[in-house]
C-alpha cells in the first residue's frame, strides 16, 4: 500500500489530471486504502470524487473510531456517488456534508448486444428453470434459495434449478441439496462470458434473497433478458424496483413468501410475458454503459465547476 501510494502521489505530480475517481466500498479496510489516496489527492490541491459501491450492513450505524476517521478523511472529498437513496441517508448519518449523486450501475455491452438476439417465448407448463447466480455466500440468500426451490419442488414437479457462483459456501450448498435430495438442480460454479449469457437465455425467472447489497448487478442482468425477478428490497433496488410489474420484491427472507411469489410466475406465463417485455426495455433505457458514462460525465462537470 505505501509503494502504490507513492506512485499514485508520482502519478498526480507530473500528469495533467484534474479529479481524482475513487470506488471504495464502505468497510473499514478498504477506506484505510482510498482514504490515503484521497488525503494525497487534496494535499496536491485535486478535486476528488469517491463513488461507494460496496456497503458494509453496520456502516451507517457504527459510531466508533472507523467512522470519526471517515467524517475526517472522506470529508474533504468534492462529491459522492452511492447507488441508491438509502445509502445516501446513511452518507448524512456519518457525517458528510458535501454533494451526493444517486446514480445507476452499468450493464456490459456485450451482455445486452446479446439479450438484444433474445424473442423469449411466454412458457408452457412444461418446464421451468429458476436460476440463481451470485457469490455462493450465506449473505446472498443461498440456503433460503434452495429451500425455496424445496417447498415449489413438492408441487410443480416440472421444475429446476440452476446455482451458478463460487464461494465459500458452494459445498455447504451442494451438501444441502444432497441431503434433501433435491432434483434436478444444477451447480455450475463461477461463470462469465458467453456461459453465463447461456444460463440467462435458459432461465424462466431470477431468485435473488440477498441479506443485502448496493445494486446487484446480477438483477440489472436478468432483467435485460426479459427475466422475472424475485428478489429482497436491498440496496439501490428500492429506488427503481417496481413490485409486481418486474417481478416481487419482499422484505421477507422467508423461503415460503419467495416460493408463493414464484408461484404466481410459475403459473400465469401472461404475467411472465408482460414482466419479460417491460424488463428488456426497461434495462436498455436505464442500464447501458453510454447512459452511465454520461451521467458520471455531469459529475464530473459538477465538480469541478465548484473546485478549489
Amino acid at each position: 500500500m505505501v509503494r502504490d501510494s507513492w506512485q499514485f502521489a508520482r502519478t498526480l505530480r507530473h500528469g495533467c489530471y484534474d479529479i481524482v475517481h475513487l470506488n471504495p466500498s464502505i468497510y473499514p479496510k478498504a477506506l484505510v486504502r482510498d482514504g490515503l489516496l484521497l488525503v494525497i489527492a487534496k494535499a496536491l490541491r485535486k478535486a476528488v470524487v469517491v463513488f461507494a459501491h460496496g456497503w458494509g450492513d453496520a456502516s451507517g450505524h457504527d459510531s466508533s473510531r472507523h467512522w470519526s476517521l471517515f467524517r475526517l478523511v472522506y470529508g474533504r472529498a468534492n462529491a459522492f456517488i452511492v447507488l441508491g437513496n438509502d445509502f445516501k441517508k446513511r452518507l448524512r448519518l456519518l457525517g458528510y456534508e458535501g454533494t451526493v449523486f444517486v446514480q445507476s450501475a452499468p450493464i456490459e455491452d456485450e451482455l445486452l448486444d446479446d439479450c438484444q438476439r433474445l424473442r423469449r417465448a411466454s412458457g408452457h407448463m412444461q418446464k421451468f428453470n429458476i436460476l440463481f447466480l451470485a457469490r455462493v455466500e450465506k449473505e446472498k440468500g443461498v440456503y433460503e434459495a434452495l429451500e425455496t426451490y424445496r417447498l415449489l419442488k413438492a408441487r410443480y414437479a416440472f421444475l429446476s434449478m440452476t446455482v451458478a457462483g463460487d464461494g465459500s459456501h458452494l459445498d455447504g450448498a451442494v451438501r444441502v441439496a444432497s441431503a434433501q435430495r433435491l432434483a434436478d438442480v444444477s451447480f455450475v460454479g463461477n461463470v462469465e462470458g458467453g456461459v453465463k449469457y447461456q444460463l440467462f437465455r435458459t432461465a424462466d425467472a431470477y431468485l435473488f434473497p440477498s441479506y443485502g447489497e448496493g445494486l446487484p448487478i446480477s438483477v440489472l442482468e436478468a432483467m435485460a433478458y426479459g427475466l422475472p425477478i424475485v428478489t429482497r428490497a436491498v440496496g439501490g433496488l428500492r429506488d427503481f424496483f417496481q413490485d409486481g410489474v418486474m417481478g416481487f420484491c419482499t422484505e421477507s427472507r422467508e423461503p415460503e413468501v419467495f416460493a408463493s411469489l414464484l408461484s404466481q410466475l410459475i403459473c400465469d406465463s401472461g404475467l411472465r410475458s408482460n414482466i419479460s417485455l417491460f424488463n428488456r426495455q426497461y434495462a436498455r433505457t436505464h442500464f447501458t454503459s453510454a447512459q452511465v458514462a454520461a451521467s458520471l460525465k455531469e459529475v464530473y462537470r459538477f465538480v469541478l465547476a465548484g473546485a478549489d
